[in-house]
């Protein structure tokens, strides 16, 4: 992979997950009610700004993008060689999502059990949103990457909608494909094919964002196997993107999105797309300029990124308990002041000092898990011996 393409993804992996993470801080200890009928300073208007719905929906949209782009990618790479590379593709994936998700959902239960008991007045593990979620059969559910698709999610973890959806992509997009791998012989390819188009309605049928995602993550897979970006200058590309975030982030938001819905949609479309043609631009741009991305901060942030969006919310949470249990159930809806701001930072950095504990733990790890998940399925399912296929034309000579 290009240097800077690879600059540009990890530097977009750690900035999206913290956009996330600020805007859920904001959305619960930080009250900003009065933005547009009192005047305020600067840096409150530059908080409203990056601290909106429509720029942390669009960093979860780029995350779909990058993930189709390099695992959809890969797998159109690799499907039309003579090599039956599933095997491989599914341990890398399962403990890629696993060696993360198992953990996320046992810190969900520990910590919002510790909240719930260390601070009862509070009254957050009380809220409506939370009712019902605490339930065997909803983790295993979770545990199941069925959250947001046929089950609430576990506990406060709201945000591990996207990753069910991520993990379904993960799936069915190889089993898809394969009618493409022609070294297989037919009844294992359509086989696979129909499997996948069996689960894709099975998953598809309940109303939810699984189907669109997908879509997303398709289109991102086979765009990175395109020719060249529609956009070649890498300095515009990224110019336009940035121009129609920021026009998404200021329109498709409040009476208008209520009125016309599909209008997120087509947001979501167009800054996927976008996106893509900037990923096409790095790739076949020269590899030069864009000092920013050649910092070294950027892989070891991203890193950890998956770790920190798995886990923010039950300590965004625990925190917000904190609060209402020593500062007031009111304290946090009042409107926002200094302190307010002061909180949200101080929540922002504990969270993040916690996901890259957990990522210690996990993340950093994942050779690891294959390994060991590559070893217990061999056990279990022994791999076809390797056959040795000799030219015809060298049989005929000895």
């Amino acid at each position: 992979m290009p240097f800077l393409l690879s600059q540009l993804i990890e530097a977009s992996r750690w900035i999206g997950a913290l956009l996330v993470l600020s805007i859920h801080v904001t959305n619960i200890t930080v009250n900003q009610a009065d933005i547009m009928s009192a005047p305020h300073a600067p840096p409150v208007y530059v908080w409203w700004f990056f601290n909106g719905f429509g720029l942390g929906h669009q960093a979860v949209v780029g995350f779909f993008v990058l993930s189709g782009w390099l695992v959809g990618g890969a797998v159109l790479a690799k499907i039309g060689k003579s090599r039956d590379f599933l095997r491989d593709y599914f341990v890398h994936r399962v403990s890629r999502i696993y060696i993360v998700l198992a953990p996320a959902l046992f810190f969900t239960a520990g910590l919002d059990g510790a909240g719930a008991i260390l601070f009862p007045d509070s009254g957050v593990y009380d809220w409506p949103m939370f009712k019902g979620h605490y339930t065997i059969p909803i983790f295993l559910a979770n545990l199941a990457n069925l959250q947001s698709i046929y089950v609430d999610y576990f506990g406060v973890n709201g945000p591990l909608w996207s990753l069910a959806c991520e993990f379904w992509c993960y799936v069915l997009f190889p089993l898809l494909m394969m009618p493409m791998a022609r070294h297989l012989p037919p009844v294992r390819r359509y086989g696979a094919f129909l499997l996948g188009l069996a689960l894709t309605l099975v998953l598809a049928w309940p109303e939810s964002w699984f189907t669109f995602g997908f879509v997303i993550w398709a289109i991102s897979a086979f765009a990175s196997r395109a020719d060249r970006p529609l956009i070649r200058s890498r300095w515009l590309s990224l110019a336009i993107y940035a121009a129609v975030v920021v026009l998404i982030r200021l329109t498709v938001r409040g009476p208008l999105l209520d009125a016309h819905p599909l209008l997120g949609r087509a947001a979501d479309v167009v800054g996927a797309m976008l996106f893509i043609n900037l990923l096409l631009a790095f790739r076949d741009g020269p590899q030069t300029g864009f000092s920013a991305l050649r910092w070294r901060i950027h892989a070891p942030l991203a890193n950890f990124s998956f770790s920190l969006y798995a886990i923010h919310m039950p300590v965004i949470v625990f925190a917000r308990a904190w609060i209402g249990q020593y500062l007031g159930r009111d304290w946090a809806t009042e409107l926002a002041t200094p302190a307010h701001y002061a909180a949200a930072i101080v929540v922002v950095l504990m969270t993040v000092i916690c996901g890259y504990g957990l990522s210690r733990l996990t993340e950093a790890r994942t050779s690891e898990a294959r390994r060991a998940l590559r070893r217990l399925l061999d056990r279990l399912i022994p791999p076809p011996a390797a056959v040795a296929v000799v030219p015809e034309r060298e049989s005929v000579e000895s």
